[in-house]
């Protein structure tokens, strides 16, 4: 297994390398590029006189992919709205097209200690629960000993290049109108129209869910409608989040995850059990152990392949089971009953006792494509006993 293994990372990294030189060796852009142009533009917005007014201070920073916590210069208090914009990003690897840009590496924090907060892209509005000094630091998603912003020292960054520019802006008052004079001041790169348009119209968690904080808010999951019943709708793109759904239910012999889903598009094309290409969409539970145990949909790994993740840290605590991987099923709603206890017991050894969490995961940001799905009638049963994982009020308490 670990030759076949081996010999398949070979051949998709083969096959990266191959598209870059298709492509001439111009890697897809991260977005706006950071430096003098991004800061002298957004500084003469700001300084129109019909914006001046509006804000209370702006900062711009220069974000390097190995450094700490930076003073933003800025004293923040609880309810403050500060609107973040942000260009540039960091390269892992130009040849494999490997690099991830302002909208997923800015993380915010008040105080000394104060709880981290990742901006959902790189126009984003943020209102602050804590107040103090603001510091701000570039990193990937998920490199965190605590939610206070303590770096793992187990994963030290190296090896990563680039820059992010970003423009710090705390408004007197609400942030909308100060936003809808920054736009009629005019633009750059249409960050401006973007955090507009995000403040005018947020993507609220669904009810009942919230984001990891391990990776941060983003606007990948939103609540939907389908005839008479509710559904969530994930759409990803160059980005990542994991959602999560409380729950305390005993891993008992019965214990069942049932859901139904229906994936449009897939946010990779080659095998997905490697670092570079580890871009999926799935539905996964916790366990009171910390383990978790992923039912995703593969481009292209057989059906019954089990792996563990890729990715650092990740590898320690997640397993991925290929589900699904018939093209011909994309488009296509489709009803899953998976018997949890005897999946665990396959894919990771002798199970706990209970299932703490469900988890929906989107994942884009290493082919930075897009991935499209929606997910419904997700719950967990064992018998007559059925907890659903919609709304807290609308979730039945395990009795």
């Amino acid at each position: 297994m670990a030759e076949k293994l081996g010999l398949r990372a070979v051949t998709t990294l083969t096959r990266l390398a191959v598209r870059s030189l298709v492509r001439g060796l111009k890697p897809h852009l991260l977005g706006p590029e950071a430096g003098r142009p991004f800061e002298q533009a957004l500084s003469a917005l700001l300084a129109d006189p019909a914006v001046a007014g509006s804000f209370r201070e702006a900062r711009f920073i220069t974000l390097a992919p190995d450094g700490g916590w930076l003073p933003a210069g800025l004293e923040v208090a609880p309810g403050d709205e500060v609107t973040v914009l942000a260009a540039g990003g960091f390269w892992a690897s130009k040849l494999l097209n490997l690099g991830f840009g302002a909208r997923i590496g800015v993380w915010l924090r008040a105080g000394g200690a104060g709880t981290i907060l990742k901006t959902p892209s790189n126009t984003s509005t943020v209102r602050l629960d804590e107040g103090g000094p603001l510091h701000v630091v570039a990193k990937p998603p998920g490199e965190w000993v605590d939610d206070r912003g303590t770096f793992d020292p187990a994963f030290p960054r190296g090896g990563v290049k680039g820059e992010i520019g970003v423009c710090l802006i705390v408004w007197k008052g609400g942030a909308l109108s100060g936003l809808e004079a920054l736009a009629r001041a005019g633009d750059y790169e249409g960050l401006v129209a973007q955090a507009l348009r995000r403040t005018r119209d947020p993507v609220p968690a669904p009810s009942g869910w919230r984001y990891l904080w391990r990776l941060g808010d983003g606007e990948i999951f939103r609540d939907a409608k389908a005839g008479e019943g509710h559904t969530i709708c994930c759409h990803t793109r160059e980005d990542v989040g994991i959602l999560q759904f409380p729950v305390d239910f005993p891993l008992t012999e019965t214990a069942r995850l049932r859901w139904r889903w229906k994936v449009e598009t897939l946010p990779c094309d080659l095998p997905e059990d490697i670092q570079p290409t580890h871009d999926y969409l799935s539905i996964a539970v916790e366990f009171e152990n910390g383990q978790d145990l992923t039912y995703m949909w593969s481009s292209s790994l057989a059906e019954g392949t089990i792996f563990r993740c890729p990715l650092p840290f990740w590898d320690k605590v997640e397993t991925h089971w290929v589900l699904r991987s018939d093209p011909a099923a994309l488009g296509r709603w489709l009803a899953e009953d998976q018997p949890l206890k005897a999946d665990y017991e396959k894919a990771i050894g002798a199970p706990p006792q209970r299932v703490v969490k469900v988890w929906l995961i989107a994942v884009s940001i290493f082919q930075r494509k897009e991935g499209i799905c929606e997910y419904a009638d997700i719950e967990l049963v064992d018998g007559d006993r059925v907890l659903k994982c919609s709304s807290r009020s609308d979730a039945e308490a395990a009795p």
